[in-house]
Order: structure tokens, then C-alpha cells, then sequence
């Protein structure tokens, strides 16, 4: 009882938090009066979410009385890690664009100018894993397991997203994000596949199809069924992946280790199929 009381407080303190980091925002970028569009771009993204982060590490230090850190290990740059989510990702847009057809969503326009698109591609994905996985999904391990924790984490995610076809992907690329978290152990591996992915949309609003979707782009090649097909397997092997690592996370957590405890439990059970596979032979 005393961890959903908490679980829930966590909900409402962090909904707190992100109203009050928005109208702060909104009154300070008030302040400034005409300001060139681009910067105002670049202000009016990073205020409130930096405000949002803050706010949030106040909240786990002085309410909660804890101090998470970030885990910023090198293991973060595996290259077959980020290949196969860079895969996930492309795939899931593909499998999820019929449906995207039918939800409504947000005429897709972003600015053009230089700060504007670092901002989209390099400054909002630093600050959202840090904001997102590294300190708000650490919040909700204190009372929740790795699985309901990302569950969490990437709702507030979808919901910061606003409009309903964008929530839905965004909620399931924020699973895919906190996995690779705790696969790698690494804030790195989230931060490259939120930067990869923030750069797929960009290219795909701007320069491909404006207003429409991935299907509508590549659905008038004789061959997109056979992407579609690729898309939708690989999609399914991938959040079979994701699925086992979640219930492996929550095991190791469940018998009182820690995620860092997670590789050497992989380690473990790799050294275990092959003795198998050794006696076998």
C-alpha cells in the first residue's frame, strides 16, 4: 500500500511540476518582448523542459530524500544495440503508419532555421533522456518495477506529445528508449535513438511527404507489401526482445539485485546455454 501511495504521489508531484515549469516558462519568455523566431524556437523548447528537470531533481533529493545518478557508462555506444533499436524504430513507423492514417493528428511543421533544427535534433533529445529516463523513470524505480516504471515514464512521454497519433508512437519509442537504458546501462543509447529518430521525422515532414504518412510515401512501390511484411516481423522479434529484458530486469530487481546486476545476470545465462550446449555435444 505504501508504495502505490508513493507511485501515486509521484504521478501527481511530476504533473505538478511540468504545469508549473510551463507557465514559469511562459511568463519568463514573456520578458523578453520581439525576439528573432528562431531563438524564440530554441527559448520557448528548452525553458520549460529545463525548468521540468530541475524541478524534478529538487523534488527526488529533497522530497524523496534520494539521489540518483545518471549512468553515463561507455556501454551506451554499443553499435549493434543502437543498429538493432535504429531498426526497431523504422520498423515501427512502418507497421504503425495505417493506423496513424486514422488518428488525429498535429499538421506536421517544424521551423526550418539553424537553431531550430538543432534544437529538434541534438538539444531535445539530451534534455528529454535526462529529463525522462535518467531521472523520472529512476523516480518511479524507487516504488515500481523496471517493467511499470518505463510504463510510466513513457505515458508522461506520449502525453508531453500531445496529439493522439503522436502519443501512441511517442509512448512506444519511450519503451524502446528506457530498454535500451537498461540493456546498456547508459544514457548514451537512449540519447542516440531519440536523435536518430527526431531526425527520421524531421526528414520525413520536411522534405518527403509534408502532410502525410510513411505508407503514403513508399504505399504507390509495387513492392511495399513486402515491406510492410519485413517491417511487421522484425517489430514483432524486436518487442519480443524488449519484453524478455523487461521480465529479466524486474527478476534481478524482484531478488534484490539492481539493473546494474542485469548484464551480469545475462553474462550468466549466456555461460549457462553454452555449458548446455557443451554436455549436449
Amino acid at each position: 500500500m505504501e508504495k502505490i501511495t508513493k507511485t501515486i504521489a509521484n504521478v501527481i508531484f511530476v504533473t505538478l511540476i511540468a504545469i508549473v515549469a510551463y507557465l514559469l516558462s511562459g511568463l519568463l519568455i514573456g520578458q523578453f518582448g520581439e525576439i528573432d523566431s528562431d531563438i524564440k524556437y530554441v527559448v520557448s523548447y528548452s525553458t520549460p523542459m529545463l525548468l521540468m528537470l530541475l524541478g524534478v531533481i529538487i523534488y527526488d533529493r529533497v522530497v524523496c530524500k534520494r539521489a540518483q545518478r545518471t549512468m553515463w557508462s561507455i556501454r551506451g555506444f554499443n553499435p549493434s544495440m543502437i543498429l538493432w533499436g535504429v531498426l526497431l524504430l523504422v520498423s515501427l513507423s512502418i507497421v504503425l503508419s495505417p493506423l496513424m492514417r486514422l488518428l488525429p493528428t498535429a499538421t506536421p511543421f517544424v521551423e526550418t532555421e539553424v537553431w531550430a533544427v538543432v534544437t529538434v535534433i541534438c538539444i531535445a533529445p539530451i534534455i528529454e533522456e535526462v529529463l525522462f529516463r535518467a531521472k523520472i523513470f529512476s523516480l518511479f524505480r524507487s516504488t515500481l518495477s523496471p517493467t511499470l516504471s518505463a510504463v510510466f515514464t513513457s505515458a508522461i512521454f506520449a502525453l508531453m506529445h500531445g496529439f493522439t497519433g503522436v502519443a501512441i508512437e511517442a509512448f512506444l519509442a519511450g519503451m524502446i528508449f528506457s530498454y535500451a537504458y537498461i540493456a546498456t546501462g547508459s544514457i548514451f543509447a537512449p540519447i542516440i535513438l531519440h536523435i536518430f529518430n527526431n531526425v527520421m521525422a524531421f526528414v520525413m515532414m520536411q522534405f518527403m511527404y509534408q502532410e502525410r504518412t510513411i505508407s503514403d510515401y513508399i504505399g504507390a512501390l509495387e513492392s511495399f507489401d513486402v515491406i510492410y511484411a519485413v517491417a511487421l516481423l522484425i517489430t514483432i522479434i524486436g518487442l519480443i526482445a524488449i519484453v524478455r529484458k523487461y521480465r529479466l530486469a524486474d527478476r534481478v530487481v524482484r531478488e534484490g539485485g539492481t539493473l546494474s546486476n542485469l548484464r551480469i545476470e545475462e553474462r550468466n545465462a549466456d555461460n549457462t546455454s553454452a555449458d548446455k550446449e557443451s554436455d549436449v555435444a
